[in-house]
């Protein structure tokens, strides 16, 4: 139930969602969809379909510079929210891509959006170095960036520049590993779970942790993709928001090792010690036994690459170091939602079994 003192969009309002068919843009939408008094746009390059009537689909390719020139539909537009984010092989090559892709949509915004006021930007917790080794934690907003590169950055040095330039208010958040049941999603924490745990079953496994020991043991978070969505909201909302950079978190912490025999549970499986493995090797040709899998079992026709992503998988069941977000100034700032992640991995679980997308 939402929290009547977290602040909510005001009457119209009309959010524009780029990346809207990913984990944290379809959570947004699904959260807002059926508003009365509230307009969303949901952007991307294959957007899903919707019966919400004050939702709108728009297929936007930002590498496209004419694309949607002629949609008034984005006239209106108060909010943007920007979600989008292009896979790489390794964090330096992410940086470019990803750069150019959010100063497009920013140019995108500029063009389209001249009742615009608003900007969200997701970030998380690579802004502290958490894929490079042991970090300072719990990590705080207040905290230096890195020395190395991270687009991050690139984008939040971007957004503060057009933004004062445009008279625009801006707020960064960051969450980590957001939990969520978005079908084209590869960077969802519940889906790479559950994809893992159908090809243990298949194969007559255990529900092995397929990680390191020390990453089994280490502290860890996550964030659930509605809560996230709330947060996403309250950030348009708040005054107290604006030019800031908030961590979002579900505000708990967890070991994959208490974790993992609930994991197996919901998922009829019994839960094994860790088997280190690369799941980005070891799954690289297993697309054609998943297809398998979605005909022997009824599954929705969702191809493996688009449901996972194995080097995102191996990367959080290898973070041998404790993952950990101070979210005080959210608090302090008015945002108080919280989520307990037990819960919400086993939910989002159990939810991706009956929408049968997972066997």
């Amino acid at each position: 139930m939402d929290d009547p003192e977290i602040a909510r969009y005001p009457a119209g309002t009309t959010v524009l969602v780029i990346g809207a068919s990913g984990v944290i843009g379809s959570a947004l939408v699904r959260h807002l969809a059926g508003r009365d008094n509230v307009g969303v746009i949901a952007a991307a390059r294959r957007p899903e379909p919707t019966s919400a009537p004050n939702v709108t689909t728009v297929p936007v390719d930002l590498n496209d510079p004419s694309a949607a020139s002629a949609d008034q539909t984005l006239t209106g537009v108060t909010h943007l929210v920007y979600c989008a984010y292009v896979d790489a092989p390794g964090w330096q090559a992410q940086n470019e891509p990803n750069a150019r892709l959010f100063e497009a949509a920013l140019g995108f915004a500029e063009r389209h959006c001249p009742s615009l006021r608003h900007v969200t930007l997701l970030q998380g917790m690579k802004a502290y170095g958490s894929h490079l080794g042991p970090f300072k934690t719990p990590a705080r907003e207040s905290d230096p960036r890195i020395p190395q590169r991270h687009f991050y950055y690139d984008q939040e040095d971007a957004l503060t520049a057009r933004a004062a330039s445009r008279g625009w208010s801006w707020t960064a958040l960051r969450p980590h590993v957001v939990i969520g049941p978005a079908r084209r999603s590869p960077l969802n924490l519940a889906a790479v779970l559950a994809v893992h745990a159908a090809f243990c079953r298949a194969r007559g496994q255990p529900l092995y942790f397929p990680g390191s020991p020390a990453a089994f043991d280490s502290v860890y978070q996550a964030t659930d993709a509605g809560l996230l969505a709330r947060a996403i909201e309250w950030a348009g909302s708040e005054p107290r928001a604006a030019g800031e950079i908030f961590n979002i978190t579900n505000g708990d912490f967890f070991r994959w090792r208490h974790l993992w025999p609930a994991i197996g549970s919901v998922l009829d499986l019994e839960s094994a010690d860790p088997r280190p493995t690369r799941l980005a090797e070891t799954m690289a040709d297993a697309g054609a036994e998943w297809d398998g899998l979605v005909a022997r079992h009824g599954l929705e026709p969702n191809r493996l690459d688009t449901l996972v992503s194995w080097p995102f998988a191996d990367y959080v069941f290898h973070t041998g170091h404790d993952v950990m977000a101070d979210t005080l100034k959210c608090r302090r700032a008015g945002f108080l939602a919280f989520a307990d992640s037990e819960a919400v991995i086993v939910d989002r679980l159990a939810e991706l079994r009956r929408l049968k997308i997972v066997p």
